[in-house]
């Protein structure tokens, strides 16, 4: 297809769709018909490759999109029939050229075929099975020119502040995240990074590569003939399902809190059940989330599991996602207004990921940004939770991921870490209430008592001297320091 050919399928058809998401509204989401969600999900579809992943990627994003639209995008159909057998079989053939000899058997019926990649079965020379995962011949120039072109129309959009999308920051990331995806050489080496390290007991395999036969556009790797895990449940006992509901959760915590890797797509069609062992595809849109990140969402889900709001809006505070001149004390009163609807339901009644998703989804009103590596960490948590309901529905996803913190923590070591993340915000919040209550005391004593008012304000400057010592010193004599702190704190305040 030319590339006027396609700008003109673009004009007449993707415009219609960007004016249909801009009069949306966060604040009318509820009231969005059925058919209206349903049309705006089969455009994307229409669309093609480059639609279908950008539908996937705003699906993340309910921050800017009504849920429900969120929604309907995370399920959009990336099944699509497989590229002409000769033109992927010389594309195999160009990239890997004379490694192909290694190959003994290549089946021209793809199993799987997605929008960017199909996935053929094959046998190697030492008689292992293997799957050859091989992108579509043209996508990454079609995916490149939807790119420019989308850039040449939204430039062309008539301006609104209606619009609740940023156009251009979408198709920046958007652009971003599928050069990724279009890389299968770096799906290959987070593949191999997310199957090191996991306890065998857990019994989670990941495919193992064949480097001598990956190119970027070429992926080989161990086949697995497993049963969908949805199809499987019900051939599998009581025990069995919960040992694979709490090995999976524990799976997803272990590789998140270690190495900073989300696996973006935890579904039921990447996960298979090979014997008695779950087995975890597709490593295409896996992301990595930084160290500071990793420690702040940690502290976020053990705030929201142990109901503490304290802590669940501090842990967005020091991701810095606070914006403007927010009156933090009112935020936080929003925050636990926003809370409270969840805090007393029962335990294996709370869905976190839907808790989440409504506080992403409130963002925008409160003034608050949410750092985009979260957002894709959001969405995978509710496609696992969905995953872990079909698997083992008669305990909660809470449950399961308390359960599932409590061990990771210990395996990793991270239980010092995290009271000491604790012990950190403690600090944080008492040197706020005592420079709040220190502040009113020396405006109202000043006339009466300015030697008082100094010694309240000579135990907040020593205190901040405590409390610094957290940044300056090696973690190692942190317990020590907080020891310190907490006994120079209890001097302080006696005398």
């Amino acid at each position: 297809m030319g590339i006027l050919t396609r700008g003109s399928e673009l004009a007449l058809n993707a415009i219609p769709l960007f004016l249909k998401l801009r009069n949306l509204s966060l604040r009318s989401y509820k009231t969005i018909p059925e058919d209206e969600v349903a049309d705006i999900k089969a455009r994307f579809e229409r669309l093609g490759p480059s639609f279908i992943k950008l539908g996937q990627m705003l699906s993340c994003h309910y921050d800017i999109l009504p849920p429900i639209i969120a929604e309907a995008l995370s399920h959009l159909l990336d099944e699509l029939p497989p590229s002409p057998t000769d033109k992927v079989l010389n594309l195999v053939n160009k990239e890997l050229g004379t490694s192909m000899n290694e190959v003994t058997f290549w089946d021209p019926n793809p199993v799987g075929a997605a929008s960017l990649a199909q996935v053929h079965k094959c046998t190697l020379k030492n008689g292992h099975v293997a799957a050859m995962k091989i992108l579509r011949p043209g996508v990454e120039q079609l995916i490149d020119e939807d790119i420019k072109i989308m850039r040449f129309l939204i430039k062309r959009l008539p301006k609104t502040q209606a619009f609740p999308i940023d156009l251009k920051d979408t198709l920046d990331e958007f652009s971003t995240n599928i050069i990724k995806e279009l890389d299968l050489l770096r799906e290959l080496a987070c593949m191999r990074k997310y199957g090191e390290g996991l306890p065998p007991e857990w019994e989670v395999k990941v495919p193992k590569g064949y480097p001598e036969l990956c190119t970027k556009n070429v992926l080989t790797m161990s086949f697995h003939s497993g049963i969908r895990l949805d199809k499987a449940v019900q051939g599998l006992s009581r025990f069995r399902r919960r040992h694979m509901a709490l090995s999976l959760t524990k799976t997803y915590l272990f590789k998140f809190l270690k190495d900073g890797m989300v696996h973006s797509d935890p579904h039921f069609g990447n996960i298979l059940i090979d014997e008695n062992s779950l087995v975890l595809l597709d490593y295409g849109a896996t992301c990595f989330l930084s160290e500071k990140i990793r420690r702040k969402s940690m502290l976020l889900f053990w705030g929201l599991l142990r109901r503490d709001v304290s802590l669940v809006y501090s842990s967005l505070a020091s991701l810095g996602v606070i914006q403007g001149h927010v009156d933090p004390l009112a935020l936080e009163n929003e925050i636990y207004d926003f809370l409270e609807d969840y805090l007393h339901r029962p335990l294996g009644q709370l869905s976190l990921p839907d808790m989440l998703k409504d506080l992403i989804s409130q963002s925008p009103i409160w003034g608050i940004k949410i750092p985009k590596p979260l957002l894709y960490q959001v969405k995978a948590l509710s496609m696992l939770e969905g995953t872990l309901h079909t698997l083992y529905p008669e305990i909660g996803f809470e449950e399961l991921l308390d359960e599932s913190f409590q061990e990771v923590t210990s395996i990793l070591n991270l239980k010092p870490l995290l009271l000491m993340e604790l012990g950190k915000e403690k600090i944080k919040r008492a040197f706020l209430d005592i420079s709040s209550t220190t502040s009113a005391a020396v405006s109202s004593q000043r006339t009466e008592n300015v030697s008082h008012g100094t010694t309240r304000l000579f135990s907040v400057l020593s205190l901040l001297i405590f409390g610094v010592g957290f940044i300056i010193l090696p973690q190692s004599t942190h317990l020590y320091w907080l020891a310190l702190w907490l006994f120079a704190s209890a001097f302080t305040i006696r005398r």
